[in-house]
């Protein structure tokens, strides 16, 4: 079987390597050639740049793939949905994932799904913004991703002191009404529009007003019920925006009187390494394979148990208190991998500012990182 992998950056790292140890898979890589780190790390790289889709579909066509895949990229998941569609094989459709990433939309597709707590919304121009505010709101693009341009405002004098950059202000943007609360994310696998949940993700951030994510744990501490009611309330929320195969991060708030509220729809796994790394190591599902398998149209669901506790911290300003367990890593077994780049820690604004990270798994519920 031959199999198209859509982009060659980081993200896409795990997918290579995954896909290069199923027998009998021949990989195909397509991305643009500059900066592309998963050039060597399939059996063929073709240098088309994901944003030529129906290059890529002719290809495809010609090589005859039987399946196309990407993960943890809003980018290249729209590319993949596209050639996989123009192909006839499995994918939730190109045009469906346009309507995901319109938060709008999906607020209104979702917002009367029964133990899904509505909120309060409001679409307007960025220009006309200040005829429709309320407070205290949060405000976020439209189609934004990684937390660019979100923001939390209590008073008028938030708004008034408002930093948007240039290139927003011409956008659509969605007036949220704000919820207190826990932040967590979902990873599900859809097939044939059966929508399965893998993993919660308890989400660390800097809270408002841009809510930054600074880390994750897996599994989420949450009361039984509580993930009992998001495995029930997942199917439903994916059913609802017709998502039907593939890959899903879908975040949630959980109120302190545990009512929960949907926060945004992702068509792919979690980044951050949620998806590409810490599923897989905080349970017995082997995700990024059995993404691989949907795409292929050899996907069987099997009920996933935790068997580890792990998670992720990004350093910078916020977490420089973390800082020592990246220059001493050695001393402490639960790290299984570090990065820093060894200049001084920037403040964290978006999900695109920081320094480096620290990962580690563990058999114990709480870690010295902890």
């Amino acid at each position: 079987m031959k199999l198209a992998i859509i982009g060659a950056s980081i993200g896409q790292i795990e997918v290579c390597k995954k896909a290069k140890e199923i027998p009998n898979l021949e990989t195909y890589c397509f991305a643009w050639e500059k900066g592309a780190v998963c050039k060597d790390l399939v059996d063929h790289f073709v240098p088309i740049s994901i944003m030529e889709k129906d290059a890529i579909v002719d290809r495809c066509k010609a090589l005859k793939i039987d399946g196309v895949v990407s993960n943890a990229s809003d980018k290249t998941s729209l590319t993949t949905a596209y050639v996989a569609e123009k192909l006839g094989l499995h994918t939730t459709p190109y045009s469906q994932l346009l309507k995901i990433k319109d938060k709008n939309w999906v607020r209104q597709q979702t917002n009367n799904i029964l133990g899904l707590t509505s909120i309060r919304f409001e679409k307007v121009n960025f220009q006309r913004i200040k005829e429709k505010i309320f407070y205290p709101c949060v405000i976020k693009p439209i189609t934004g991703a990684a937390k660019v341009g979100v923001n939390f405002l209590n008073s008028e004098n938030d708004f008034n002191t408002l930093q948007i950059d240039e290139a927003l202000k011409e956008s659509d943007f969605l007036i949220e009404e704000y919820i207190k609360g826990r932040e967590v994310s979902v990873e599900s696998l859809s097939y044939e529009g059966q929508h399965n949940v893998i993993q919660i993700t308890d989400k660390i951030s800097t809270g408002a007003p841009h809510f930054a994510e600074l880390g994750h744990n897996q599994p989420a501490d949450l009361p039984q019920h509580i993930s009992e009611q998001i495995c029930k309330l997942i199917p439903e929320i994916l059913t609802a925006v017709n998502f039907t195969n593939g890959a899903s991060h879908i975040e949630l708030k959980i109120s302190p009187d545990n009512r929960i509220y949907l926060i945004e729809i992702n068509p792919r796994g979690g980044g951050d390494q949620i998806s590409n790394r810490l599923v897989t190591l905080s349970t017995d599902c082997d995700y990024i394979k059995e993404l691989i398998n949907i795409s292929i149209g050899s996907y069987t669901y099997k009920p996933t148990t935790n068997t580890a506790f792990c998670g992720i911290r990004f350093l910078c300003e916020q977490t420089k208190h973390l800082l020592h367990y990246a220059t001493n890593a050695k001393d402490y077994p639960e790290i299984i991998e570090y990065k820093y780049d060894g200049t001084p820690l920037i403040e964290q604004r978006t999900n695109y500012e920081r320094n480096g990270y620290i990962l580690f798994v563990s058999k114990d519920k709480k870690t010295k990182i902890e």
